[in-house]
């Protein structure tokens, strides 16, 4: 105590001595008055002695806490011992300092008091929700729409936010419903025709963000374009639609996605622009793992592909998609599934798969073919297109084994062969042959041709040259009519030249007289019917009987009649029409004469 007052007496001697101008006060305490969602701060004055307090100006100074730079209030501002402070970001830490000097600036300042920490409280947030829709099948397997959206800006949230309300409205019924979900996705019913998002905290909720899904054809962007900048961002320009009846978009959206990728996580992003901008830099992917999301880089080497959409409110309208790498590299393997088709003895057809799309490492700007013999140095072909399937190698030698291998090229490079294919040319002799049984064969189908237009003639022509038994059928004797004559209605009454007991002897042959030809002028084939000898004329019933016994063999002979084989050979010979066969034609006849 002794030692306090022997301090303040003397402070008070040197006042007295050197005057206020020299004096250089302790800082003042500094408190927090007001926590609201507008904060005071006030303070109190440095010990003095009693009797000589003198009047002190002040200043105060605050920055966001770990920030660099501080802001000070001016001297002007500032009440005798309280100060309100405006402009502070929510739920965000502050620190603040305040120092003193003798009134009229004849001192020296005092020193900055101790920093005061406090957090300012949440407010209600501000701004909308980005939101943006992925059609996706569903774990069911049925299709569905994955809803997905952005964390509100921290700026923007102004607090902590937790939870979104999600409201959407389905084709089936002019009804909506509403669901809450942490951030940042959630799956809807793919007949989804509007959504609407908020992000809600303790003191309030955002304004609800829409997303129209009514018409998902409507016109879009045309002539993207996408450009790698400094190996690190893609930089997008595209020309709006020239639709007159839907006009130009409320806005734009350009959206990337990992065409590729090896990791569980759906590494895509989106970015809006304003109506009348035609650009956009994208510098990095979101994606969304198990709901969290994350950002992150581009990776190089990997194909995003990018699309740009106008949204209207009636619905969106989506460009053709553009494949863009940030940075290329060379093709980790060559084309697949090499395969070789000979069309003739000197020259092959190739035919490849493209390099899938995990190996490709960039865009693929052509092929290089490479052939060698088992012996000889590979032959290097001419660049083949990056959009070919097949190659015609010509020039090759016959009969002739070949390895070959083709690389994929980018922007950055050759990359890996492809596994070798081997494959030999056909040998000429074979094709000599080949040719040859072509050539027979066409000729045997061509004369079986020629014979069926002139068979008519060429029979004919067989006819005159050939002889008779060459070409003539000759009849079988089971078809002759001679025994239907020979028969009686009794079987066993037939008394033939074959009935048991008569005599196997031949015949006698019967000599005809042939007239001559003249005589038989204008008479047709008269000779011929004179040949065939008519049956007998029954003039009546008794001679009927009488030649029925005769013929038929069963009239007993008499002690002075003939016997049967003598009947036999008086009978007059029976010709059939069949037998007409076996006689000579009136031409043959007449050549005979």
């Amino acid at each position: 105590m002794r030692k306090s007052w022997r301090g303040a007496w003397l402070l008070l001697l040197v006042l007295r001595t050197f005057g206020w101008q020299e004096v250089k006060p302790d800082p003042p305490e500094l408190g927090l008055k007001e926590l609201t969602p507008q904060v005071t701060v006030n303070w109190s004055n440095p010990r003095w002695p009693q009797h000589h307090t003198p009047h002190l100006a002040y200043e105060l100074r605050y920055r966001v806490s770990g920030a660099p730079n501080w802001t000070t209030v001016p001297k002007e501002e500032m009440e005798p011992d309280n100060y309100e402070l405006f402009g502070l970001e929510p739920i965000t830490a502050y620190e603040a300092q305040v120092r003193c000097i003798p009134e009229k600036m004849k001192g020296f300042w005092s020193d900055w008091s101790p920093s005061l920490t406090f957090q300012t409280p949440e407010a209600e947030p501000q701004g909308l929700v980005d939101v943006w829709r992925v059609a996706s099948p569903a774990k069911s397997g049925e299709p569905s729409l994955l809803l997905l959206w952005k964390p509100l800006d921290p700026r923007a949230a102004r607090g902590v936010i937790r939870s979104y309300t999600i409201t959407f409205r389905t084709v089936r019924g002019s009804s909506e419903s509403s669901l809450e979900s942490p951030c940042c996705r959630a799956s809807l019913p793919a007949s989804t025709t509007h959504v609407w998002i908020s992000a809600s905290n303790r003191v309030g909720q955002t304004q609800p963000a829409s997303l129209s899904l009514e018409h998902q054809d409507l016109p879009g962007p045309v002539g993207v374009r996408v450009e790698a900048v400094q190996g690190q961002d893609l930089h997008v320009t595209w020309d709006p639609s020239n639709d007159a009846l839907e006009g130009e978009p409320q806005e734009y959206l350009v959206e990337w996605t990992e065409e590729y990728s090896s990791s569980r996580v759906v590494r895509q992003g989106w970015v809006r622009r304003p109506a009348g901008t035609y650009s956009a830099r994208l510098t990095g992917t979101w994606g969304a793992s198990d709901g969290a999301p994350a950002w992150g880089d581009f990776s190089p080497q990997v194909p995003y592909q990018i699309r740009v959409y106008g949204l209207y409110p009636g619905g969106i309208g989506a460009s053709a998609p553009v494949r863009a790498y940030t940075q290329e590299g060379v093709p980790s393997a060559g084309p697949q599934g090499l395969k070789d088709r000979s069309v003739s003895k000197g020259a092959s057809v190739i035919s490849w798969e493209a390099i899938p799309l995990e190996h490709r490492n960039g865009h693929i700007t052509h092929y290089t073919l490479y052939l060698a013999t088992p012996t000889g140095r590979p032959q290097t072909y001419q660049r083949i297109g990056a959009a070919e399937t097949s190659y015609s190698l010509e020039g090759l030698e016959p009969g002739t084994s070949y390895q070959l291998w083709m690389t994929g090229s980018t922007s950055a490079g050759e990359g890996n062969a492809s596994s070798i294919h081997v494959f030999q040319t056909p040998d000429s002799h074979w094709e000599a042959v080949l040719a040859s049984l072509l050539a027979a064969g066409f000729l045997l189908f061509l004369a079986c041709v020629v014979g069926g237009v002139l068979h008519t003639k060429l029979l004919e022509l067989c006819q005159k040259v050939l002889p008779r038994w060459c070409w003539e059928k000759v009849p079988a004797p089971t078809h002759s009519r001679v025994p239907l004559h020979e028969m009686d209605r009794d079987p066993h009454s037939y008394g033939g030249p074959l009935a048991p007991g008569l005599s196997m002897e031949e015949p006698v042959l019967t000599q005809l007289e042939i007239e001559d030809p003249a005589e038989q002028e204008n008479q047709g084939y008269s000779t011929l019917l004179q040949l065939e000898s008519p049956r007998p004329t029954l003039a009546s019933a008794g001679e009927a009987d009488d030649q029925t016994r005769s013929w038929s063999g069963l009239e007993e002979p008499g002690p002075g009649g003939s016997t049967t084989e003598e009947a036999w050979k008086e009978r007059a010979p029976i010709i059939s029409g069949y037998e007409k066969h076996f006689m000579p034609s009136l031409e043959e006849v007449m050549g005979l004469a």
